[in-house]
């Protein structure tokens, strides 16, 4: 299946387009409550018009209920179209809410990992076998492995959106797999994502090639399209190579124009006055005398060979009184084994540039964060402020590392601070609870710890303070966050984004290349989260222009002459 870079009714898309005066008629699906905005009106005529595409608004601007209302119209002119949602697992209940919210006579089920007795994938094929409803939500998982099921219980006529769409950014992925099986099957199929890169063109890509098939013809003539290359040295089982790599990009505005008939993104100034400004600050902390020390230690490759021998050796330890380990515990052994001997070789950081990362970020949070003693700036800062300054404000807590939210969570108990947290461990009924103990206004839960798990397709528009311990590693994640608190129905006139930053560790690299990252999104979809990262006009960008990948960009910048 191709499609043509251009739809045959593109003049009257434009028109629909540029209109602030669109209307939808009464519809029997939809409840007459149910009021959309007049770019929400144009979103879902989008939608009604285009048999694909992708809707890409800002996050808050309610790209669920403009989908909604489009599949309740579509159902009135064909009563057999079915539909498909396949969000991630933190929006599942909130989609159902949704549906309870703004329609009447559509039958919802969400698919369960348990069902009638059963569990995982027995629970699943019953629900394949036997649920018939309106519609069908499910989670990334089930669309990797049991996407033949997904489209048999759907067949013959079915619609299929894709929430959070840049979750098959990556062709090489069992999602992306999965995703091109559903949406060849599919009438219609759309994505929904306001950030359809993350950090390389090549991401869009890969969405634009599951929603739109053939809109860029195959990667090898997109790339040689739309990117530049060098060949670089790169490191492969510890032995240098020379590789073409992507350094930056070129004819920007003709992918721009390509995209363009099937993808809307209206970005929040544009059409929504209502929402609130964001502020950006940065609170800096100079590390510990004993943080400083054992950042050292995590630079030089100390931290990385011991934390590497220790689980080696502990794991040998536990298997002790295994009488007969199974084959995945041997599995697990022999990947043990390997990182130990490669503690032992020359190189170590090079071949392990993610943990090397790693371990310096969580150093620079706080050196118990990798079992070293020592205070930490971050956490004594992080005390001070909700003791002082934070108390009574309605706060998302972000970190990478839900490790080490337990040591943070002790610090609000003892202020006597209630708190509650997503991090992606908790099952539905818990993730729902946490989530609207944290939106009761009138509910003394003023604080909720999010990972990058818990950082898309979550409603939190109570809260009025975003505090980034750490900050996500991708523009795209952190716009993802930030739109959590940046949504319609947010009472409050600003947004204050707070970056915790350790002086003269990862945390200013990330900054820098966070920035750097920004500034292809905006050449793409223009400034979709302005005052995110303003700081002031000396701030360095790092890497704009030069298209590196995001570990290789860190790790050079982090470890430059640290490394012999």
């Amino acid at each position: 299946m191709s499609f043509s870079k251009k739809p045959s009714n593109l003049e009257i898309i434009k028109k629909v387009r540029l209109s602030k005066t669109a209307s939808l008629k009464a519809c029997q699906y939809l409840k007459e409550t149910t009021k959309l905005r007049y770019y929400q009106v144009v979103g879902s005529l989008n939608i009604l018009l285009l048999s694909r595409m992708v809707l890409g608004d800002a996050a808050g601007l309610g790209k669920t209920v403009q989908s909604i209302a489009a599949y309740c119209f579509l159902l009135q002119k064909d009563p057999t179209l079915k539909l498909l949602i396949v969000t991630q697992k933190s929006a599942i209940e909130q989609w159902r809410e949704e549906f309870e919210k703004f329609t009447v006579g559509i039958t919802v089920h969400v698919l369960k990992n348990t069902y009638n007795g059963m569990t995982g994938f027995d629970a699943r094929l019953k629900q394949y076998k036997t649920v018939r409803a309106n519609v069908l939500i499910s989670g990334y998982y089930p669309l990797k492995s049991d996407y033949k099921y997904l489209i048999a219980n759907r067949f013959p006529t079915f619609m299929v959106i894709f929430d959070e769409c840049q979750e098959f950014k990556n062709r090489k992925t069992k999602a992306y797999v999965g995703a091109a099986k559903v949406s060849s099957y599919a009438k219609r199929t759309y994505g929904l994502s306001a950030t359809i890169i993350k950090n390389k063109l090549e991401e869009a890509y890969c969405i634009f090639n599951i929603i739109v098939p053939g809109l860029f013809g195959g990667i090898t003539a997109f790339n040689k399209r739309y990117t530049k290359t060098r060949l670089m040295d790169v490191y492969i089982k510890g032995a240098k190579r020379k590789l073409p790599k992507i350094i930056g990009y070129k004819n920007l505005t003709e992918f721009r124009e390509t995209i363009d008939p099937y993808y809307l993104s209206r970005k929040t100034r544009e059409v929504e006055s209502e929402l609130p400004r964001l502020i950006s600050k940065k609170i800096c902390v100079d590390m510990t005398e004993e943080q400083r020390k054992v950042y050292a230690l995590a630079l030089n490759g100390t931290i990385f060979k011991k934390r590497a021998r220790q689980r080696y050796f502990e794991y040998i330890d536990s298997l002790k009184s295994v009488p007969e380990p199974s084959d995945k515990q041997l599995l697990k052994l022999e990947e043990l084994k390997v990182k130990y001997e490669e503690t032992l070789l020359d190189g170590i950081l090079q071949n392990n540039k993610l943990a090397a990362l790693s371990y310096c970020q969580l150093v620079s949070n706080g050196p118990e964060w990798v079992e070293e003693p020592g205070d930490s700036a971050k956490e004594l800062e992080f005390k001070r402020l909700f003791e002082q300054e934070l108390s009574t404000e309605k706060v998302i807590v972000f970190t990478r590392f839900k490790s080490g939210i337990p040591r943070l969570e002790k610090i609000l108990d003892e202020l006597e601070l209630k708190h509650v947290k997503v991090t992606g461990d908790e099952d539905v009924p818990e993730r729902t609870n946490a989530r609207l103990g944290f939106q009761d206004p009138a509910g003394d839960i003023n604080i909720i710890f999010i990972t990058l798990a818990g950082s898309a397709a979550i409603n939190l528009q109570t809260a009025n303070v975003l505090f980034f311990y750490d900050s996500p590693w991708s523009f795209g994640d952190l716009y993802q966050t930030i739109g959590r608190a940046q949504r319609i129905g947010s009472l409050h006139k600003f947004i204050y984004i707070l970056h915790l930053i350790c002086n003269k560790t990862i945390d200013e690299h990330v900054l820098k290349l966070l920035a750097g990252k920004k500034g292809l999104s905006d050449e793409i979809v223009g400034d979709i989260a302005e005052g995110s990262l303003t700081f002031s006009n000396s701030d360095e960008v790092l890497f704009k222009g030069e298209e590196e990948g995001t570990v290789d960009a860190l790790f050079s910048a982090v470890f430059k002459g640290e490394l012999v």
